[in-house]
């Protein structure tokens, strides 16, 4: 029984050693120049938003000037058509 004492006694520190040594490790949190490299990144990642937005946008204007081109042009070949009939 001692024996079992002893092995758990060791095994119970050399858990919470290397649990200290793990923690101690992941602890030390980012430099400033990570710091500073994480806000340029999320200055460039809220520009291209900002410029996908725009794109989006324009993108839907261009689509709405098609649409009016092809009814015009849709109206134009109606009227060549029923100019061509009166002939």
């Amino acid at each position: 029984m001692a024996k079992f004492k002893k092995m758990s006694l060791i095994i119970l520190a050399s858990a919470f050693i290397s649990g200290s040594v793990m923690l101690t490790g992941c602890g030390g949190g980012i430099s400033e120049e990570q710091y500073r490299e994480l806000q340029d990144l999320q200055a460039q990642v809220d520009q291209l938003q900002k410029d996908k937005s725009a794109l989006e946008s324009g993108k839907s204007s261009i689509q709405n000037q098609i649409k009016d081109k092809d009814a015009k042009l849709k109206n134009l070949q109606k009227d060549i058509d029923m100019l061509k009939n009166c002939k």
